[in-house]
C-alpha cells in the first residue's frame, strides 16, 4: 500500500487559523470602505426614526409650545428659542401614525438648512450613533403614504432613516 501519510493536526490548525484572519481582515477592510452617516435616533409612534446629524442645530426640551391658529394639523405650534421663533412638525400627524400625548421626555429636534428651519417633535431622543450607507435598504411595504416620499430608507434592525433633504425641500414644514 502507497498510503500518504496525513498531515498532522498542528499543521491543519495553522492553515486553518491562517485562512480565517484573512478573512476576517477582507471583512474588516470591506466595512471600512463604506461611508458611516452620524445620525440622532428618535422614537416617533413607538418606531425609531434616525436623521443625520449634520443638519440637526440641536435638541431641546418640548417647553412652551404655542397653537398658531389656521396653521395645518401636523403644524404642533410654534416655540421661541433664544429669541427666533421656531416651527414645530408634529411627524406622526404628518405622516398618519397613531397619535400619543406629549410626555416630558418630548423633544423638539431643530433641523436647519441654508433656506429653512423648523424642529420635529420626537417621542423620545435615543442618541447619536453611525450607520452605515450599505446597510440602508429600500422601503418596507408597511411604511406606504406620505411618509414613504421622505424616507431613505430603512436599516437591517427596523430603524427608519428619513431623507433630511426632502423634508427641508418641504415649505409645508414652516409657518410663514
Amino acid at each position: 500500500m502507497n498510503a500518504k501519510p496525513h498531515p498532522d493536526d498542528n499543521h491543519v490548525l495553522e492553515i486553518l487559523n491562517n485562512r480565517a484572519r484573512r478573512l476576517a481582515a477582507d471583512a474588516s477592510a470591506e466595512k471600512s470602505s463604506f461611508t458611516a452617516m452620524t445620525v440622532v435616533e428618535f422614537k416617533i409612534a413607538h418606531e425609531i426614526y434616525a436623521l443625520a446629524l449634520s443638519r440637526i442645530r440641536g435638541v431641546h426640551p418640548l417647553k412652551n409650545l404655542t397653537w398658531i391658529p389656521g396653521t395645518p394639523n401636523f403644524i404642533r405650534g410654534v416655540i421661541n428659542l433664544r429669541g427666533e421663533i421656531i416651527s414645530v412638525v408634529d411627524l406622526k400627524v404628518f405622516f398618519e401614525l397613531p397619535d400619543q400625548e406629549l410626555t416630558r421626555l418630548s423633544q423638539v429636534i431643530l433641523l436647519a438648512s441654508e433656506d429653512m428651519e423648523f424642529g420635529i417633535l420626537a417621542d423620545e431622543i435615543l442618541g447619536v450613533t453611525e450607520i452605515f450607507e450599505n446597510d440602508i435598504r429600500p422601503s418596507l411595504p408597511t411604511l406606504t403614504g406620505i411618509r414613504e416620499d421622505y424616507l431613505k430608507g430603512v436599516t437591517g434592525d427596523g430603524r427608519v432613516v428619513l431623507d433630511d433633504e426632502k423634508l427641508l425641500a418641504d415649505e409645508k414644514m414652516c409657518i410663514k
